[in-house]
Parts: structure tokens; C-alpha cells; sequence
């Protein structure tokens, strides 16, 4: 079955579409499921971006690195080698043939073999694409087949995630018209170093050891062209770094650079404002030779610098910070670091995340805690999600708020038409730590500690236009069906809903700021204003922010209601200025009871229910001055019964509220980090991961008034 040109993402098949180990599936589901995803070896004749045009049969159809095609279906490779990983480690207990079981594990080796990477891959060409401040261009690089242990013949992660950030990076300013003049270190195949010659306009010298050097310079051959268009130079040479200080040309370079530079060197040989290495770092000898080497070569200047990448090694940790200790020792000095989130294997359609600058800590492994059914809940490791937009970063999430939809949808499946069909990932208050981050992101930086909105809009319907784009129909909000939260160690949102915390205020704080926003745009809705008399049916986390909120728009009457006289009790110490306590009575005689104990005069300005119970509902009608607001802010049966003839004669504005909407969730950021709402003494509970369920069963069961759930532990 051949996918047409229009086809998009519908009915590709997941990794949690296949029969899952924990199921005890029959012999034969595995052994289909295996045959359904044998693998043809992966083409790497294509260009490097996110889509390309291929020519097949005498057509041009759209190939995109994120889907593989195996068997006539389409499969989303994430989770692939891991699913295929644990079959093998797998001992099959239930399967009581074992020639069944053999032919089983043999098939998944087989299938993990052809998903093996590049270290297995014969030589191979592609191009890449590098992004700059204008137009992006590509360069050629050829691979050969990997050979005892000369990494440098292949391009790793760290090379391609330092040549795409070198446009956003700030180099020395050199007088006059004078050439920049760089050295790299380590070059491999020569990406890196052939992307600054371009992207900066400058003269770049590739290095590495006798046997990369040949195919090093082929590359630069390759692409002058391409370099010389971009007022670049390029040329190789053989730099072994346990002899720092000798560097010979490579006799295949052009023959004029070649004989220019033997003779620079044989008056004084040269140093660089700037020298990048990336990837090298494989062995304990490694930091030394690399830093002394760096010593030979680095400028004395005082703006001279060195860009180094390196992905996380987890067995490489303390060559990492030998290199560090022995920059210093050399007088050097960190101006900058991050972290960024880098894929490997480019161009193959089966790639799995790879570590990039900073890297992710086992950014393979994204453990979650996702909903099958109503009362089943359990903890899966994800695919780390992909940034799909250059505008996206990925997020940390550290602390998750609890929320009553979700407590809804662990019991009931459902809230309305939404409805849980597929396992979907739990949770939407959070707030984390910037992990990566897009090639357009101007806003952000890894490292920021930042408020997470959960829903986003498509940005182009009538109602986003508007501005109303929580009413957007096609919004992907986290934790509602089909789209998954942010109970997980990774997230990824656009920059534009991720807001910085200032330093002052808390993650913890920073997970509440979902709800606030909630109570925000609620009070919008009941265009609460100063002097007004306020009453807020339900003392719950957003009934009480309400108050607060209200508060905070200048009401100076805050009636808090409740049957609950423990809540109510906080109300009055966090928020509100009077308390009632709803009784067994009729909705009208309730009404006149509040009115007469909260000082409300004519009736309460504008009354919020947070509690979505019919009778609350009625009550507030009725409590409701003449001309008053009404908004409903809770959920509740889907259909009540309704004082329409109050509402009618009182001429009363009755709203909706619903998510939050534009600037909300700034304007809440804002209260909170100002101190005109606190939000810390609702965090009546604190909880790790691997403790989720027990939480919320927690507020099921009505304990406390906030619990979080703090993020994976690494």
C-alpha cells in the first residue's frame, strides 16, 4: 500500500499499538508484530531537512525523517529499539515452546540490528542542512565505513548541533577588513568546521589525525564551492594532538594553500581568535591532549575563545570535568553554556534522540504516568517528545499540580464529550526547567525556570483571531482526550506559553499558576472591579483563588461558600472576608439568609460559582442584586434546573468561563510574583513520582487543598 502525496500522520501505527510484554501476548502476535516491522536498510541519499522531495518511480513524493515505511505500513519509529530491547531481555515465562521463544528473540535481534545506526552502515553521502541569520544552505558530506575505532569518519550529534547554532553565536571583532581566522580541532568529517568557514566568511583550518584527514579534505573539496560563495575559505591538515605543535599540511589540499601555509609555519606558527572541537572527548587521555593542544594553538588575545560541544556520557563524566578543571588551569574562562536536545542519525528514518549540547540525561527515557481506563493508571517510559517547530522547546516539568478534571477522568474516563480512548498521559499545572530549545527561540534560554500553559490554540480559526482562542476548536490541550499531559520528565511547548518565573518565586509557586489563570479569566468574566460585593460558591483551589483574585481587582466584600467549615475557616484566613455555610434549604431561603449575614445589601454584585452543584446554582441567582453578573466557572451535571424568572426580571449578564484566554496567564504570573495573590498557602501536600496514584486518591477522597507531584527524579 503506497501512501499518497497528501497523506498526513492518521492511522500510522505506535509503538503502544503493538502487543505489549506485560499483556502476555500469544507467540503469534509477536512474531506478526516482528515481520511488521522488518526494515529495509535506511537511504541516506537525501537532504537533511524536515521534509524533502524524492524522486521514486518517476515521481516526487514527500519523505519525512520522522516516519519509516516497513511492510506496506507506516510505523512511527520512537520507542522502537526500546520495545524491541525489552523483548529481547524478556524471558517469555508464559510461552512454553522454546523453540518459539528462540525464534522470537532471534527475529527482535534481527530487527534491533537493522536499527543499529550508523557504526554499522556502509559509506554513505548526504547533505545537511545549516541555518543562518538569512537563507540556510546545505553542505555535502561523505561517510565512510566505519573502521577500528576512527569515529571520525562518521558525523556525530554534537557536530550538527554546533554547526546549526554557530549563526546564533557572538565572535571577535576583528579590525578593518581582516579575515577571521579559525582552527578546528577534532574536525571528523569536517561539518563543523566547513559550516563556519560559511556561515561566518572565514578561514578555517580542519584537523585531525593522519587517517580522518583524507576524507576530511575530500569534504572540503566538495563543498568550496559552496564555502567560497559565502566569502569563506578552507583548508585541512594533519594535527595529531600528543605532538601539539606540529601541523602538516595535507598533500590532497589545494596545492597554493598547501605551500602558503608550510611556509607560515616556518616562520611562526599561527594562533586563532576562535577553535572548535566537538564530540572528542573518549578517553581519560583525551582532556589532557585536547587542552594542551588548545594551549599551542589558542590566540593570546584577550577576546580570543574556544567552542567546544559535547554530548552527555554518562560514562564520560569525569573526563567532562577534567576538561573543565584543566580549561581553567590554562586560564580560561566559561562565558557561556547550555543544554539542547539533538537527534542523530539524521536522515534515517528510524533515528532515536541523541544527547546535543548539554544533552538531556537519558533523553531516550521519558518516564510518564498515563491513564488506560477509568481506575488504571500506570507508569510508562515515552518517547521523548520532538520539537516539531523551530519556535518549541522541550520543558522539565519539576512540580504538577493536581486538578479535578483530571481526578475526573482517572474515575470516570470522561469529562463531557471528552473522552479517554487511548492511554493518554495525566496532568496539565506545571511548571519546569527549560531543557532545549528551538533554532528560532529568541525568548527563552535552556536553563529558565518557567510557568507551562497546557493549551495550545491552531492560531488561525475565527475564534483565535479574535482573541478568544481558549474557544478554539482544534485547541490541543494537555491531559484531554488525545492529547497527553505533562506527568512525564519532558515536555514540549511552544515559547510563547512557557513563562519565565522571576527568581524570587518558586516552581512550586509556578505550578499553581494554571489555576490562577483559571480564576484570572473567571474574574474577567464577572468584570469584578473595586468596591464590588463578590460571593464564590465552593472553598476548592479555584473557588479560593477566586476570592483572592477578586481581591486583588479591588472587591472589597469577598463571601466565600461552603458546607465544608474547615475550608471555610481558610477562606476566611486566606481570602475572603465573610464565610457562609450552605444549609438544607430551599435555594430562595438561602439566598435571603446570605444576604442578610454577609452584608450584601441589595444582593452581591457578582457571584461566582466554583462548585458546579445545582442548588449553589440556583442559590446565586437568587442572591444576585438587580442587574448583577453571574459566572460559572465549575462543572457540574451536564443539565439542571434554572431560576429563569429571577434572571429574567433582575435582568441579570449570566457568562461562562472557561480555560483562560488572552494575557491571563501573564497577569497571574504577575500577581503572584508582586505578592497581590499568594498562592503558597494552598500546597497542602507534597508527593515524588513514583507516588502519583496515591495522590490522587488523596483528592479524591477530599484530603487537603493542593497536592503536587514533583517530576521524575533523574
Amino acid at each position: 500500500m503506497e501512501a499518497s502525496d497528501s497523506e498526513d500522520e492518521t492511522g500510522i501505527l505506535h509503538v503502544f499499538d503493538f502487543p505489549q510484554i506485560y499483556t502476555k501476548p500469544s507467540p503469534q502476535a509477536l512474531l506478526s508484530t516482528l515481520t511488521l516491522l522488518t526494515s529495509a536498510p535506511p537511504s541516506w541519499e537525501c537532504s537533511d531537512s524536515e521534509q524533502q522531495l524524492e524522486n521514486t518511480a518517476g515521481r516526487s513524493r514527500r519523505r519525512s525523517r520522522k516516519i519509516t515505511k516497513t511492510a506496506g505500513v507506516r510505523v512511527n519509529p520512537e520507542g522502537l529499539t526500546r520495545y524491541l530491547t525489552q523483548l529481547i531481555g524478556c524471558d517469555l515465562r508464559w510461552i512454553e515452546d522454546d523453540a518459539v521463544k528462540e525464534e522470537i528473540w532471534e527475529q527482535a535481534s534481527l530487527r534491533l540490528s537493522e536499527r543499529s545506526g550508523r557504526s554499522a552502515m556502509p559509506a554513505i553521502s548526504r547533505n545537511f542542512r545549516i541555518p543562518t541569520s538569512s537563507v540556510p544552505f546545505d553542505i555535502a558530506i561523505h561517510e565512510p565505513a566505519l573502521t577500528a575505532d576512527n569515529l571520525g569518519l562518521k558525523t556525530w550529534a554534537a557536530s550538527y548541533m554546533l554547526a546549526k547554532r554557530l549563526h546564533t553565536l557572538q565572535i571577535p571583532q576583528l579590525e578593518g577588513s581582516k579575515t577571521l581566522d579559525i582552527l578546528e580541532l577534532g574536525a571528523g568529517t569536517g561539518l563543523v568546521g566547513i559550516a563556519a568557514a560559511a556561515v561566518f566568511g572565514a578561514s578555517v583550518l580542519l584537523t585531525d589525525l593522519p587517517e580522518i584527514t583524507p576524507n576530511l579534505t575530500r569534504n572540503v573539496e566538495t563543498n568550496r564551492e559552496m564555502i567560497e560563495s559565502h566569502n569563506g575559505s578552507a583548508r585541512t591538515a594533519v594535527l595529531d594532538w600528543s605532538k601539539p605543535r606540529f601541523c602538516q599540511p595535507y598533500p590532497g589540499a589545494a596545492q597554493g594553500d598547501a605551500e602558503d601555509f608550510s611556509a607560515k609555519q616556518a616562520e611562526q606558527p599561527d594562533r586563532f581568535p576562535i577553535i572548535l572541537a566537538a564530540d572528542s572527548l573518549y578517553s581519560p587521555e583525551h582532556p589532557r591532549l585536547l587542552v594542551q593542544t588548545i594551549d599551542c594553538w589558542l590566540s593570546l588575545e584577550s577576546n580570543a575563545s574556544v567552542m567546544v560541544e559535547f554530548p552527555f556520557r554518562e560514562a564520560y563524566t569525569p573526563e567532562l570535568n577534567d576538561f573543565r578543571q584543566r580549561m581553567a588551569g590554562i586560564g580560561l574562562q566559561v562565558a557561556e553554556e547550555g543544554e539542547e536536545l539533538g537527534y542523530d542519525d539524521w536522515g534515517w528514518d528510524g533515528g532515536e534522540p541523541s544527547g546535543g549540547r548539554g544533552e538531556v540525561n537519558n533523553c531516550t527515557q521519558n518516564p510518564s504516568f498515563v491513564l488506560h481506563s477509568p481506575g488504571k493508571v500506570q507508569y510508562e517510559d515515552r518517547p521523548v517528545p520532538e520539537l516539531k517547530s523551530p519556535y518549541n522547546v522541550l520543558v522539565q516539568p519539576r512540580w504538577t499540580g493536581i486538578c479535578g478534571s483530571d481526578v475526573h477522568y482517572w474515575v470516570e474516563g470522561r469529562i463531557g464529550h471528552f473522552i479517554v480512548e487511548a492511554p493518554m498521559v495525566l496532568g496539565h499545572e506545571s511548571a519546569g526547567t527549560i531543557t532545549a530549545i528551538g533554532s528560532s527561540v529568541t525568548t527563552l534560554r535552556i536553563g529558565d525556570r518557567v510557568a507551562m500553559e497546557p493549551g495550545v490554540p491552531c492560531r488561525r480559526c475565527e475564534r483565535c483571531k479574535a482573541g478568544k482562542y481558549n474557544l478554539c476548536p482544534d485547541m490541543a490541550f494537555a491531559a484531554t482526550p488525545p492529547h497527553d499531559g505533562t506527568l512525564a520528565r519532558y515536555y514540549a511547548l511552544p515559547e510563547d506559553y512557557c513563562y519565565v518565573l522571576p527568581a524570587h518565586m518558586s516552581l512550586e509557586e509556578g505550578a499553581l499558576i494554571e489555576p490562577t489563570a483559571v480564576a484570572v479569566h473567571i474574574c474577567k468574566q464577572g468584570n469584578v472591579r473595586p468596591g464590588d460585593r463578590v460571593v464564590v460558591f465552593g472553598a476548592g483551589p479555584v473557588g479560593l483563588l477566586c476570592c483572592a483574585v477578586a481581591r486583588a481587582f479591588g472587591a472589597t466584600t469577598v463571601v466565600s461558600v461552603d458546607i465544608n467549615e474547615e475550608r471555610l475557616q481558610f477562606a476566611l484566613g486566606y481570602a475572603a472576608t465573610a464565610a457562609f455555610r450552605s444549609r438544607r434549604e430551599s435555594a430562595e431561603e438561602s439566598a435571603r439568609r446570605m444576604v442578610e449575614e454577609c452584608g450584601l445589601g441589595a444582593g452581591a454584585d457578582v457571584i461566582i460559582d466554583a462548585s458546579g452543584a445545582e442548588v449553589c446554582i440556583q442559590t446565586a441567582i437568587h442572591a444576585l442584586r438587580m442587574g448583577g453578573t453571574y459566572v460559572q466557572g465549575g462543572m457540574g451535571k451536564p443539565e439542571i434546573t434554572w431560576p429563569i424568572m429571577a434572571m429574567c426580571t433582575k435582568e441579570l449578564t449570566v457568562k461562562g468561563s472557561f480555560r483562560y484566554g488572552s494575557g491571563d496567564y501573564k497577569t497571574a504570573v504577575d500577581m503572584v510574583a508582586a505578592g497581590r495573590v499568594s498562592v503558597k498557602e494552598l500546597v497542602t501536600g507534597k508527593v515524588k513520582f513514583e507516588e502519583a496514584e496515591n495522590a490522587f486518591k488523596d483528592v479524591k477522597a477530599g484530603k487537603g487543598i493542593k497536592i503536587l507531584i514533583e517530576g521524575p527524579s533523574e
